[in-house]
């Protein structure tokens, strides 16, 4: 499982079981990740970090009386965005940037497109496809 589909995870959880999170359970999230991953550079450790803060925020509005209102909201995501909105959503980006960056694969540049429409809004890389994109042989994010 990629890193980003990790904070996906965490995330997920967060939001719909929100009262079983707290700091050692968080803390535990994040040595798993590291021992899961086979260790992880500084970058990714920073992203990781982000994501688990991001995720405390989630926890707080979740288990607070302020979510009353968006209680019955079914999909994760949606409550995400409620409590958090886009700038949750970056961190998992980092990841996949990263992600494709070390180990370049279709499935990755297809994850990096997602993410990144979603995180800014626009097509990444003006819609590059991946044959043209890898071709490069740069591999620079930003086209």
């Amino acid at each position: 499982m990629s890193l980003a589909a990790a904070v996906d995870d965490l995330y997920r959880d967060v939001v719909m079981d929100p009262e079983r999170w707290n700091d050692d359970s968080y803390a535990e999230w994040l040595e798993s990740m590291a021992a899961d991953a086979d260790g992880i550079d500084r970058i990714a450790a920073r992203s990781l970090r982000r994501a688990v803060r991001i995720a405390m925020k989630l926890q707080r509005f979740w288990s607070s009386p302020e979510a009353d209102p968006y209680r019955g909201e079914p999909s994760w995501e949606a409550r995400v965005d409620v409590a958090v909105g886009i700038p949750a959503w970056r961190p998992g980006l980092e990841l996949a940037e990263r992600d494709l960056e070390m180990h370049p694969s279709h499935e990755g540049f297809d994850e990096v497109r997602r993410r990144f429409r979603i995180v800014n809004g626009s097509t990444w890389m003006d819609g590059v496809a991946y044959e043209e994109w890898s071709a490069r042989g740069t591999h620079d994010r930003n086209g």
